[in-house]
């Protein structure tokens, strides 16, 4: 692997009460040292909707995967996000790391989310912060890609999330998984948009439509050039690319 494209965090809070900012760093540090100089991609706290944390003692939603999920939970409890941004700033010191948004819908999610990164980063006195991610994983979100990317250093597409919401059907219900067509012409224009509005900052599609060897000559023809996979399946697919010619045919 040339890094780590989702480390999710959820992990580090099931089970127990909210971990402290040292609690964190350390679990965190000791996580990802041994990849040494090779990038991680670490996901903020992504809770609500159907993931619950026992500790956060949410209010119940009848109807929570529209509902208060992601970034949207991490603004309504800012200090939930203040001690995960602090403990990444600390280990963008040592380690070389990228912070991604999870669920952002609109501008003003990822333009809130910058404005706390600096302030945070100001209180602490680091000046080099690392790069901020925001993670496209709703349609709303991917139509409006050009505006949330003011405030993003790169963006990495969700394409679970993404084609529940656009399809609307849920992953995980049987009773409409005819309808969940992660290749659906629907979900390839939403694909296209975001590499064409990306204003040519990185971008990295993952969920299991990235690890799929029927669908991966379509990625790169779109556009896509960076994919967050499951560790087995990155040697068979760095082969199939190695043996995809991508260049226009002339005639």
């Amino acid at each position: 692997a040339d890094g780590v494209g989702l480390l999710r965090i959820e992990e580090l809070y099931f089970g127990r009460e909210l971990p402290s900012e040292e609690e964190l760093f350390s679990e965190l540090q000791h996580l990802v040292a041994p990849l040494r100089e090779k990038p991680v991609t670490i996901r903020l706290l992504d809770v609500g909707g159907d993931k619950a944390i026992s500790s956060l003692r949410l209010p119940f939603e009848s109807n929570p995967l529209p509902g208060r999920r992601g970034v949207r939970l991490l603004l309504a409890y800012p200090q939930l996000a203040r001690t995960q941004l602090k403990t990444l700033l600390r280990l963008s010191q040592v380690q070389d790391i990228r912070i991604l948004v999870p669920m952002v819908t609109i501008e003003r999610d990822m333009q809130q989310m910058r404005e706390l990164l600096v302030a945070v980063a100001r209180e602490m006195g680091i000046e080099k912060l690392p790069p901020l991610g925001a993670m496209i994983e709703t349609p709303a979100a991917a139509l409006t890609v050009g505006q949330i990317v003011r405030h993003a250093d790169f963006l990495s597409v969700g394409t679970n999330d993404l084609t529940q919401y656009t399809m609307v059907a849920g992953r995980d219900n049987a009773t409409v998984s005819d309808y969940y067509e992660e290749t659906h012409p629907s979900m390839l224009r939403l694909l296209g948009i975001i590499i064409a509005e990306a204003s040519g900052k990185p971008v990295t599609i993952c969920g299991e439509l990235a690890g799929r060897e029927e669908v991966i000559p379509t990625l790169l023809e779109i556009g896509y050039r960076a994919l967050s996979i499951s560790p087995p399946l990155i040697p068979t697919t760095k082969e199939l690319i190695r043996s995809i010619d991508t260049r226009i045919p002339r005639g």
